[in-house]
């Protein structure tokens, strides 16, 4: 999938979860007037998150994603995303990104409930890596789609 990036617009407590996410909404659009799907967002020469995503850079064999603040909401899959990088023996790491980073990382990719987890290949127009998605992607990729079936039929308590 290709993505976008964008100067973090939104307020400063982005950790909160309310009905005010017109900005979010705006950000999501510029994707969408990009011919992308997703808007990666940056403020002050750091990776944030994406406009409805978490974002995660493989950085030397490593999946780095920012540290939990006041600048982005906490997700559920990233969470899980973790839980299964430990799993599959890949180091995980919450850790401030830089946008050097994030534009020379040779994988990108995103996380969210309703998506799972998508490869961004193509970020501002450039090629991520090879353009293709990457080693460490399909393995928690294919982590994540097992560790899903594993849950089907699990009662919720």
């Amino acid at each position: 999938m290709a993505a976008v990036t964008a100067e973090d617009t939104r307020w400063s407590r982005c950790d909160i979860k309310s009905t005010a996410l017109l900005a979010n909404v705006l950000l999501k659009q510029l994707a969408v007037d990009a011919n992308a799907a997703e808007t990666i967002l940056v403020r002050d020469g750091l990776l944030m998150e994406g406009s409805s995503t978490t974002v995660h850079v493989v950085l030397g064999g490593e999946i780095r994603t920012p540290p939990k603040s006041h600048s982005i909401l906490p997700g559920t899959t990233r969470d899980v995303v973790s839980e299964l990088a430990t799993r599959s023996r890949i180091p995980f790491r919450a850790a401030p990104v830089t946008t050097t980073e994030l534009r020379e990382a040779p994988e990108v990719f995103i996380a969210a409930a309703t998506i799972g987890t998508l490869a961004v290949t193509r970020l501002d127009g450039q090629p991520v890596g090879t353009g293709a998605p990457g080693p460490v992607w399909k393995q928690i990729h294919a982590a994540l789609e097992s560790y899903k079936r594993e849950l089907v039929g699990t009662p919720a308590y």
